[in-house]
């Protein structure tokens, strides 16, 4: 049974005192239920024998359900939940790498203190001791803490810090991390208010549709919920009477998605929008397609000199008639606004220019179309908001000015996925005092000046509301499924403990632990999928599921917003002189890294890139074209530079990529993060424009580079041969080159 607090305890942490020992003696309350070491095995385990959990994936923050393999107290393998509606049973790579984040050798073992920021010179200290030092500083900072989480931290975890700052007079949690940024989160979410009134993240029915144009969204890669596309993909593939769905990609490097895809056009960067207005003028102008296709074509489709966009795309003009014919003609047609779109400086213009496809197509909640999912039936429970770069700059500004007296971070390493990240790190040297969440000491931790290290989420509670979530409402559970491998105190607990002895937000976290909270949110949810009546069946079932999803999918409204206006499509506006830096960057998330944060996963560094086959490094992919002009090599070094920053990187001669184009993986470049990731490669984002947030989102795909050899080399870590291949260039027999 789990040990409740007694008065006892309540009255020793309860009162406020001068004293920094105001927290000495607490103890934590255990709820671990069936979980138990194994001097007393759990009743339904049997020594030998495989016992499954299930659980929510937090590699990215799609929200899988997977189960995990426990035997003998130990986690061995974690698979897709076949019963979630979300990944029905699939798991990606990341996923599957999982319990590298749990035995990791370079987890903290206990909460350190560092005397001097940066220093890395850390020294243990008691939970007792830290928890004092937290609540004293909180105490004393009143309204003037800021909270930064990432797109990981459990639903629960943001209901408390949101209560905790409200309680305080403080500001809501910032939650902000380079994965959401990357991929546009808020500008989807914007356009999507502004042409469906949906302020959501879109659901593209793949199963459905037969015919696909991907506007540089890596559906395969690590774009918002690459399992469940993967699996749509399956689908899109293999319809009824054989029909094979038609996957077009326009995007300027060949991705995982596009090198699936049936018809890859190779578009010059920044056009992407260009493109997709012309289409919808042609089905205008030209009468394709169904009549209603085309009189909604004419009603939102803005003019267009289609001779004008072929000509700065670099497509020739006939293709964009047949791209036009192919959509308008199909019979359940869907077009998908990618991370290229969302990161261009005039984002929600250019996003909304692929959306109009859709509204001309009609599709919206229809199949094979795009629809969006209703928020579960609590309000309780919360999808925490990603926040702009906007806001990003203003915590910034608020922590250089002297407003923030203490600063935490839970899930997030602003330090090295900022862009602005001088900045950062000079506010950050005014802010009094940082605590952060950590397990594993990254660039944000290393300047922090407490670290009370959380449990990994195959330790943790939580919940997840899943989003996007292709129709169907879920809310993900996520619980520990073995016992902790260290002697560390979960986040929530931690702030349930601390705020006992702050007098605004004693009455506001009320309760005992963070597995009671989760309880009485979890039993405002009705019955679900897995039936079962009262708070604590529904508890059960919330665990031993996965998860909460109704019974059935819930309909949805099919209209889009009333009265919208024409939508133009807007010019490329590019970041640097072409004269001075001839050649465009395509920074990429890596699928095996991520934005960064699996590099600390040795599983992850040694997979094998799906297009060039590197592990462990940092390369720039370069056309063969480009590198014979330029006299390089593969393995040659070269200095890529940028209006805005510089760093080096081993050429890999690459034709799935333009000419005019160089692209660059990110995830690499930590300086911290464990042995696995220290000191290994470049940060690609030292290249990006450090003034970010004008229009609130990351500008990341219209910057231009130059490129300079260094004469040095390197051994470049690939598991196939290609100079074979290469042998003889140019081969004009060889398409594109």
């Amino acid at each position: 049974m789990a040990r409740k607090l007694t008065r006892r305890d309540f009255l020793r942490i309860g009162v406020v005192g001068a004293s920094a020992t105001v927290l000495a003696g607490c103890k934590f309350p255990r709820r671990w239920e069936v979980l138990e070491p194994y001097v007393t095995p759990p009743e339904e385990q049997l020594s030998g024998q495989p016992t499954w959990y299930a659980s929510t994936c937090r590699q990215c923050p799609a929200g899988c359900g997977i189960i995990v393999r426990v035997m003998n107290g130990r986690a061995l393998k974690l698979e897709g939940n076949p019963e979630h509606p979300l990944n029905k049973g699939k798991l990606c790579a990341r996923g599957q790498a999982g319990l590298q984040v749990l035995y990791n050798p370079d987890r903290l073992e206990g909460p350190v203190r560092q005397s001097k920021r940066g220093s890395r010179d850390f020294q243990r200290v008691t939970w007792e001791a830290g928890l004092n030092t937290l609540a004293e500083k909180l105490g004393a900072a009143g309204g003037s803490v800021a909270v930064w989480l990432g797109s990981t931290t459990s639903g629960h975890l943001y209901d408390l810090f949101q209560r905790f700052l409200s309680a305080v007079g403080a500001p809501a949690p910032l939650v902000f991390d380079l994965y959401t940024a990357f991929h546009g989160y808020t500008v989807l979410q914007q356009v999507d208010q502004q042409l469906f009134s949906q302020a959501q993240l879109p659901s593209y029915d793949l199963g459905n549709a037969d015919v696909v144009f991907s506007f540089g969204a890596d559906l395969f890669g690590t774009w918002l919920s690459s399992v469940r596309y993967g699996y749509e993909f399956g689908q899109f593939r293999s319809q009824e009477l054989g029909k094979r769905g038609l996957l077009v990609a326009l995007e300027p490097r060949t991705s995982l998605t596009a090198a699936k895809a049936d018809k890859w056009v190779p578009l010059k960067p920044g056009t992407e929008a260009l493109v997709a207005g012309a289409i919808a003028s042609l089905i205008a102008s030209r009468g394709f397609g169904p009549a209603e296709r085309v009189d909604r074509a004419k009603a939102l489709a803005g003019s267009v000199d289609v001779n004008a966009v072929a000509a700065a795309a670099d497509v020739p003009a006939d293709e964009l008639v047949r791209l036009a014919q192919i959509f308008v003609q199909a019979e359940r047609p869907v077009a998908i606004p990618g991370s290229q779109l969302t990161g261009q400086p005039n984002a929600a213009e250019a996003s909304a220019a692929v959306q109009v496809l859709n509204l001309i197509a009609g599709n919206f909640g229809q199949p094979g179309g795009v629809s969006f999912t209703q928020a579960p039936p609590a309000a309780n429970l919360v999808k925490p908001p990603v926040a702009t770069v906007s806001d990003v700059n203003d915590l910034i500004s608020r922590m250089a000015a002297g407003q923030i007296q203490v600063l935490i971070v839970h899930g997030a390493n602003p330090a090295y996925e900022l862009p602005q990240k001088d900045a950062f790190m000079a506010a950050l040297g005014k802010v009094p005092f940082v605590v952060s969440f950590a397990p594993i000491v990254d660039e944000t931790a290393a300047f922090a000046d407490l670290i009370l290290p959380d449990r990994t989420y195959l330790e943790s509670w939580g919940y997840e509301v899943v989003s996007p979530a292709f129709g169907t409402p879920i809310v993900g559970s996520q619980q520990p499924v073995v016992m902790p491998v260290y002697d560390l105190r979960a986040a929530g607990d931690v702030l349930l403990t601390v705020a006992k002895a702050i007098p605004a937000a004693a009455a506001a976290l009320h309760w005992n632990d963070e597995v009671e909270f989760l309880k009485e949110m979890i039993a405002q949810l009705p019955a679900g999928a897995a039936g079962g009546s009262g708070s604590s069946v529904l508890w059960s079932r919330f665990l031993q599921h996965g998860g909460w999803w109704p019974a059935q999918v819930p309909s949805q409204p099919a209209q889009p917003a009333a009265n919208l206006p024409a939508i133009s499509a807007p010019a490329p506006q590019y970041q640097g002189e072409e004269s001075q830096y001839p050649f465009f960057l395509h920074p990429y998330m890596s699928m095996f890294l991520s934005d960064g944060r699996g590099a600390n996963q040795p599983w992850l560094q040694g997979a094998p890139d799906t297009n060039t086959s590197i592990s462990w490094q940092t390369w720039v992919e370069i056309n063969p074209t480009t590198a014979q002009k330029l006299g390089l090599k593969k393995g040659d070094i070269v200095r890529i530079t940028s209006p805005f920053g510089s760093m080096e990187a081993g050429v890999y001669v690459y034709p799935g990529i333009r000419p005019d184009t160089v692209a660059i993986p990110l995830g690499q470049g930590h300086t911290d993060y464990g042995r696995y990731a220290r000191n290994r490669g470049a940060n690609v984002l030292r290249l990006l424009n450090p003034q970010q947030g004008a229009e609130g989102h990351l500008d990341w795909s219209t910057v231009r580079v130059k490129v300079e050899p260094t004469g040095r080399r390197m051994a470049m870590a690939t598991f196939e041969w290609t100079e074979g291949v290469m042998e003889g260039f140019p081969n004009k027999s060889i398409p594109g080159y």
